[in-house]
């Protein structure tokens, strides 16, 4: 694409789960329409060798090291971006795991919840001034069909007291972000959002899944580059301008499941993650 016309050129961006995956083709795909994009990434190695690879080609870019499974690395982060950039126009929640069995973070929270969810609405909010500062912000939360499968137990969120199951733990985080969708596009009028389901690809997600498994989903699934395609397009595309509080699968925009399309529950969870994020 020619950068000098692209609607990218100029525009400042930040990936998260940037060294792999969808995270990775994203961030590849606006440098490339001429953003500058800034790689979240826990690994400051591999987020380096990102980086790298993208200026060679001609890019901008830079590393951010972010831990989501930390709330102090989360504000870090935060803190170091807002330093360096007077504004943001995107910001893609995009970085996500699905675990074998219930693990907690530092924080006391359960692992998926907290590395899906919690920690994208924390960075959001604290990135909500710099996303305010650009004349026509976007938040694109990457979500996944699983949400159809979620639902949310408010006694028992993190599943703490039923049997945990890895997808369980990650349809409901999907599920969260969905509603988290639906009450920031409420609340922030000026800023796009929205969620999307890529479609399932061939990712690291599914690296908590057994040996054989993997290299089965290895071989029949699509690759990162064309999961990508509907994330860049609410990224950047002029077609989505003005469209908010939406779920699309892939590149059709969608209705989600109905517990997605709660106005309370998208309030409520707004609240406890307010209260579980300080």
């Amino acid at each position: 694409m020619d950068t000098v016309s692209s609607p990218m050129r100029g525009k400042t961006v930040l990936v998260t789960g940037a060294t792999g995956g969808i995270g990775l083709e994203t961030a590849r795909a606006l440098a490339k329409m001429g953003a500058e994009v800034t790689l979240g990434a826990r690994d400051a190695a591999r987020g380096q060798a990102v980086v790298d690879e993208i200026v060679r080609g001609g890019g901008r870019a830079e590393l951010l090291e972010i831990d989501l499974a930390s709330f102090a690395s989360v504000r870090r982060a935060a803190e170091r971006f807002s330093a360096a950039h007077s504004s943001l126009d995107v910001l893609v929640n995009n970085a996500g795991i699905a675990a074998r069995e219930r693990r907690l973070t530092a924080d006391g929270h359960e692992l998926a919840w907290q590395t899906n969810f919690l920690s994208h609405f924390l960075l959001t909010r604290l990135l909500l001034p710099a996303l305010k500062a650009a004349p026509k912000p976007r938040v694109v939360n990457v979500s996944s069909e699983a949400h159809r499968s979620g639902r949310m137990d408010w006694d028992d969120l993190e599943i703490e007291r039923g049997r945990y199951s890895g997808y369980k733990a990650y349809a409901n985080t999907k599920l969260a972000q969905v509603l988290f969708t639906r009450e920031l596009a409420r609340r922030e009028p000026g800023i796009t959002v929205n969620a999307v389901h890529p479609g399932a690809i061939a990712t690291g997600i599914w690296r908590a899944a057994p040996k054989f498994a993997r290299w089965i989903l290895g071989l029949v699934l699509p690759p990162p580059g064309k999961g990508a395609r509907p994330v860049v397009r609410l990224a950047s595309s002029p077609d989505v301008e003005g469209v908010s509080g939406q779920y699309f699968d892939k590149l059709r925009e969608a209705v989600p499941a109905p517990a997605a399309t709660s106005d309370a529950d998208a309030a409520r969870l707004w609240q406890i993650a307010e209260k579980a994020t300080g």
